[in-house]
């Protein structure tokens, strides 16, 4: 009998739930975006997030339907047409750029009349290898790709739990990345990341934002004052102010230089990137700072979780004759002006120095598997003025330097037919 009334009672609350998610599954259809919108991105590009922390741009960026940084495209491929698709994060996005490297690679084909080139932007902020492996998988490869560009920043895109079949999909996840709730229901999934922030976007915390643009607009003799006592405020109450003071002092004038109003290629002060300095100059733990003791702090088991799903990217494309690249984008180090910036923050700086390195390694390990490799540090190396010193994202002529780049290898990819 207790046997009878146990499996009854598991039966009514299983039929309970299922008839609740399926009941919220269907009013979230009245406010979630449509697909692919809701696939490709958790928050909602008219949010004001995106105009204030996203784009620090003195214009909102232009979205198309997808809530993508592009022109409208067809999910089906036209006729006669040689699509590819560029998969990627703000680096792809271009968020902080006039036109992405999209735009600008249409913009060269368009210009040689090349009418039977087509390029779908599939750039997300705020994302990585993983993302990029499921938005493959369930968006990009539906739109009939003929070559596909996967674009791997290494400032901040290395992971640590590699590509498993036999991985445990989590209760929620952010779209498309699979999760238990967003097989059954992806529209109630979208809601409850995106009003949660369970997003590796919607998890970013900015606080102070109008208090720093105020800092920026004070007499510079008054501005370093400013920022230590923000900083004291939101960040660090506990620090000493003589400590964190000697800190931001140490980039003069030249670091306010830096943000002053111009018409292309604004930069923007951002507190949480200050603490951040102020964290790792002021933190006890060792830090490697000679390029010795850099080379043997590498985290090999990242670069091996990393290989794991840029290499099931590949195979995702070449399980169905698509041509496959990943373009290696540097951090920003390799432009003297960007690295002149930050010299007097040593402590600071070795964390990109350390995935500098990494990026070399990951280089080598990829063409050790036949993966084709475009090292946008062969053509951004060396040419000042390529990188943003706030953000750390390419400036105008970073992003024109790398859309030639790449649109030379499409163009390479296509002639493989």
């Amino acid at each position: 009998m207790k046997q009878r009334r146990f499996w009854l009672w598991s039966t009514l609350v299983a039929l309970l739930v299922a008839f609740t998610v399926a009941g919220f599954e269907a009013l979230s259809a009245f406010v979630v975006p449509p697909w692919p919108a809701r696939e490709l991105r958790p928050i909602e590009v008219s949010n004001a997030a995106i105009a204030s922390t996203l784009s620090g741009a003195q214009a909102m960026p232009q979205y198309n339907s997808w809530s993508l940084r592009d022109g409208e495209h067809p999910i089906a491929k036209p006729a006669g047409m040689f699509r590819a698709a560029i998969v990627g994060d703000s680096f792809v996005e271009g968020a902080f750029a006039d036109r992405s490297v999209g735009m600008r690679i249409e913009e060269l084909w368009q210009s040689q009349g090349r009418r039977d080139l087509e390029l779908v932007s599939l750039g997300v902020s705020a994302t990585g290898p993983r993302q990029y492996y499921y938005r493959i998988r369930d968006i990009g490869l539906l739109l009939q790709p003929d070559a596909l560009v996967l674009v791997f920043y290494s400032g901040n895109d290395f992971v640590s739990d590699p590509l498993s079949p036999w991985q445990v999909p989590p209760l929620v996840a952010e779209r498309p990345r699979p999760s238990w709730l967003g097989a059954v229901a992806p529209r109630l999934t979208w809601l409850l990341v995106n009003r949660l922030g369970l997003s590796e976007f919607g998890s970013g915390k900015v606080v102070g934002v109008e208090d720093v643009a105020a800092i920026l607009k004070k007499p510079r003799a008054e501005r370093l004052d400013a920022m230590v006592s923000f900083l004291k405020t939101y960040y660090y109450p506990q620090k000493d102010e003589r400590v964190m003071r000697e800190i931001l002092a140490r980039g003069g004038d030249r670091f306010w230089d830096a943000f002053e109003p111009r018409e292309r290629d604004q930069e923007y002060l951002q507190g949480w990137w200050m603490a951040g300095m102020v964290d790792w100059e002021t933190a006890t733990w060792s830090v490697p700072l000679t390029p010795s003791e850099i080379e043997q702090s590498l985290n090999r088991s990242d670069i091996a979780a990393t290989m794991s799903w840029l290499l099931g990217a590949q195979d995702l494309a070449r399980q169905r004759g698509i041509r496959f690249a990943i373009a290696l984008a540097p951090v920003g180090l390799v432009d003297p002006r960007y690295a002149e910036f930050w010299s007097p923050w040593p402590r600071y700086l070795s964390f990109p120095r350390q995935r500098e390195a990494m990026h070399r390694v990951l280089r080598a390990e990829l063409e050790a598997r036949g993966v084709t490799v475009v090292d946008l540090e062969d053509d951004l190396k060396g040419v000042p003025g390529t990188y943003r010193v706030s953000d750390g994202h390419w400036t105008e002529l970073g992003t024109e330097i790398a859309a030639r780049r790449l649109e030379a290898e499409l163009v390479k990819m296509r002639g493989a037919r």
